[in-house]
């Protein structure tokens, strides 16, 4: 049985994923992310969360997230450098808070 070539044509992805340059090497942290309503640049932002490893599924929906409600926190897994996420997220209108993690505390208290 062929595979009809129009078929294939049709089906294809309508829009082009391009590759994304990734971090290569970091550790994972945790954000805060905070946007005025209807001002983040939603796709840029979340390139610069995918470029540090994040599914593209979980920057939507972080980008989502923040647009509806005007924060969220994310989990990202590889940053290099603190600073340069919150530059990159910046210039998307997005303000970046790096949250202390949990072990961090724990450590501090005892």
């Amino acid at each position: 049985m062929s595979t009809n070539s129009s078929l294939k044509e049709r089906s294809a992805p309508r829009v082009q994923v391009r590759d994304v340059d990734r971090v290569a090497s970091g550790s994972p942290a945790r954000f805060l992310l905070k946007s005025k309503a209807h001002k983040a640049k939603g796709p840029q932002a979340a390139l610069a969360l995918v470029k540090r490893h994040m599914p593209l599924a979980a920057a939507h929906a972080a980008v989502t997230l923040l647009a509806d409600q005007g924060e969220a926190i994310v989990d990202v897994p590889v940053v290099e450098d603190a600073k340069a996420l919150a530059r990159d997220l910046a210039a998307c209108n997005v303000t970046a808070t790096l949250l202390k993690s949990e072990k961090a505390r724990a450590e501090r208290r005892g």
